[in-house]
């Protein structure tokens, strides 16, 4: 994504960098390697998702502090409301679940500055199938599509195959 000046010229200082979220996870693939630094060494490490949580819950890191300032990281990171969980992990694993795939409940936003900016969350009233903005006392209905342009901060998904809602509509049956 571009945004325009105010001349209404683009450039380079004005795009907003962007990455998928499939692209975060891949550190979670028992492949991937990734660096470690401590005191004394550095070695490689991997990571491996060994169970599926009812309820899974991403944390992208926004902030960096040194000793003399906060710095915001403004990437999107580009989302769905629902994905598949199965290339993450071992299909041993997979097996174990009716389902892989998770959907979104809650999508937590900061905007603004690091120092001075404002928290709002993105609910899923998935009974009735509608997103709310909430922003302290505000609370407005929101386009799904809206949810993916934020700058999210933690995201809360649900294992499909132990969606509250699915469970609202089997006692009603």
């Amino acid at each position: 994504a571009v945004v325009s000046t105010q001349s209404g010229h683009y450039g380079r200082d004005n795009i907003i960098p962007q990455i998928p979220i499939y692209k975060l996870l891949e550190k979670y693939n028992n492949v991937s390697e990734v660096e470690h630094k401590t005191y004394d060494a550095t070695y490689l490490r991997r990571f491996e998702i060994t169970e599926l949580p009812r309820y899974l819950v991403l944390s992208i890191k926004r902030f960096t502090e040194n000793r003399f300032f906060v710095e915001k990281n403004p990437t999107i990171v580009n989302f769905p409301v629902s994905f598949d969980m199965a290339e993450y992990i071992d299909p041993v694993v997979s097996d174990k679940y009716s389902s892989t795939e998770y959907n979104l409940l809650a999508n937590i936003c900061h905007d603004g500055k690091a120092t001075d900016g404002t928290y709002s969350v993105h609910l899923n009233l998935t009974s009735a199938g509608l997103w709310f903005d909430v922003q302290d006392l505000h609370v407005t209905k929101l386009q799904p599509q809206m949810i993916t342009l934020s700058e999210s901060y933690i995201q809360i998904y649900e294992r499909g195959d132990v969606s509250t809602y699915k469970q609202q509509e089997n006692k009603m049956e």
